[in-house]
């Protein structure tokens, strides 16, 4: 990451910049109707399963994206020269995922296939940083600064990459959904580029930002498009790479947290990473009633999904459905601007007055969310607590964990620290409690419903 600030930017640079998100807002918004088009003529249609009417969509919509993507990055390598080499690969893992979700879309690749696959997604950036093309830095994490995994965390950029287009790939399945929450994502990735300083956070959000307002324009409810693979791994590879580039790792954990809380919910109650159309036709989380209401299946069987759980409380409508996810998204995205503050204020950039006082304005949209969406309440407590016992863990990590002497591995080409293995099993043990402890809350919100149609059918 090259910090902002060590530039001599000025008006030409925002000029372009300009002309970047224009570019990509545009062309994505013009093309749209053609892709519609394109995609009803060759047959690639789907049904929104989420009417009775089942009215025919377009699928694959995503190729928007990727086309002014691609003209967006050309742009952005001849505007920004010196970052053509972390532009490009950029580009390349991008086309990469979406040709992956190209041939899903088309082809149907299993689960376990698919997930091969999108690590491959990441060796552009892998080889491209072991042979020095560009340069991926090991995370900055609060109160550790920056880790000690110069060599582990290169090897782990293509698993990262493929949890990334998974995960976003999950939350996918109803008008707006998918598009919505990864646009908010972008936004405030590009408001903590800003803060961090991130020259590479900043040139890489504005073009995602810019195909992603007019896609979300057309796949809003009721949705004219719908992304299909190509378009969710497509926005799943683009936050990696704002993440690695800009060095925004704690950022985008965060911001991520509604995608990650799904994911987990998926993998627990099918055993593996299922989507949203193979979790209808094995085990369907949610009832289509007559009014085109929607309702959280009561089956024991029926995968646990955060569409089920925020339906546990009552039926909702599909877009005040969406609204919910939206709302968690700006939830999500205002803790990750706290995390970057709290980063900076743990490495002495920031004083602690200004933290206290900027992280207490930013709780009040979150207050406000809250009372508007009450379903919400019970899932942010449990991100409150899972933030809060990761920040306790760190404390742990560095007063207690780091200054052991314990010594180190010999695994031959790398020397692997005993403290990070104790650090990582410590985490297993943590991960563990808390998966359990978010899995009762969510039977417990079923068991709830239950109980409530049992009285009101009395």
């Amino acid at each position: 990451m090259i910090p902002l600030s060590d530039l001599n930017w000025g008006f030409l640079q925002i000029l372009f910049l300009i002309i970047i998100f224009l570019a990509g807002f545009f062309i994505t918004y013009f093309i749209l109707p053609y892709i519609m088009n394109l995609m009803k003529k060759k047959g690639y249609v789907g049904y929104d399963i989420h009417k009775n009417a089942r009215p025919e969509i377009p699928e694959s919509g995503g190729l928007s994206i990727v086309i002014a993507f691609t003209v967006t990055t050309i742009l952005l390598m001849i505007f920004f020269i010196d970052f053509f080499n972390e532009i490009l690969i950029f580009l390349l893992t991008v086309l990469l995922a979406a040709a992956i979700g190209f041939i899903d879309d088309r082809k149907k690749l299993r689960s376990r296939y698919k997930i091969i696959l999108s690590i491959f997604t990441g060796i552009p950036i892998f080889l491209a940083n072991y042979s020095n093309f560009v340069n991926i830095s090991s995370p900055i994490i609060p109160l550790l600064d920056r880790t000690r995994l110069t060599i582990i965390y290169p090897l782990l950029i293509p698993i990262i990459i493929a949890i990334s287009t998974n995960t976003v790939n999950m939350l996918e399945g109803y008008n707006g959904e998918g598009s919505g929450t990864c646009l908010i994502a972008a936004c405030f990735l590009l408001i903590c580029s800003i803060i961090w300083d991130s020259t590479e956070g900043i040139l890489f959000t504005i073009p995602v930002i810019a195909v992603l307002i007019p896609f979300f324009i057309y796949n809003k409810y009721p949705a004219k498009i719908f992304p299909g693979d190509i378009g969710t791994l497509s926005m799943g590879a683009m936050i990696a790479c704002i993440m690695l580039f800009g060095s925004l790792e704690v950022a985008t954990f965060c911001v991520l947290l509604i995608h990650i809380f799904n994911s987990f919910y998926v993998i627990y109650s099918v055993r593996g990473f299922l989507e949203s159309d193979k979790i209808r036709e094995t085990k369907e989380d949610i009832i289509l009633l007559e009014n085109d209401q929607i309702k959280a299946s009561d089956q024991k069987d029926a995968a646990l999904t955060l569409p089920r759980l925020i339906l546990a409380k009552g039926p909702l409508s599909e877009p005040d459905l969406v609204n919910n996810f939206l709302a968690i998204s700006i939830v999500c995205g205002l803790f990750s601007i706290i995390s970057v503050l709290f980063t900076q204020f743990t490495i002495g950039v920031l004083e602690i007055i200004p933290f206290l006082i900027t992280s207490l304005i930013l709780i009040a949209p979150i207050g406000y969310l809250l009372l508007k969406f009450p379903r919400l309440r019970g899932i942010i407590v449990l991100m409150v607590c899972l933030l809060v016992g990761i920040v306790i863990f760190l404390m742990i990590v560095e007063s207690l964990i780091m200054p052991l002497p314990l010594g180190n591995i010999n695994l031959g080409i790398i020397q692997l620290p005993l403290n990070l293995i104790v650090i990582f099993l410590l985490s297993i043990v943590g991960i563990i409690i808390w998966y359990y402890v978010t899995i009762k809350y969510f039977w417990y919100q079923i068991n709830e419903m239950k109980i409530k149609e049992i009285q009101d059918s009395r």
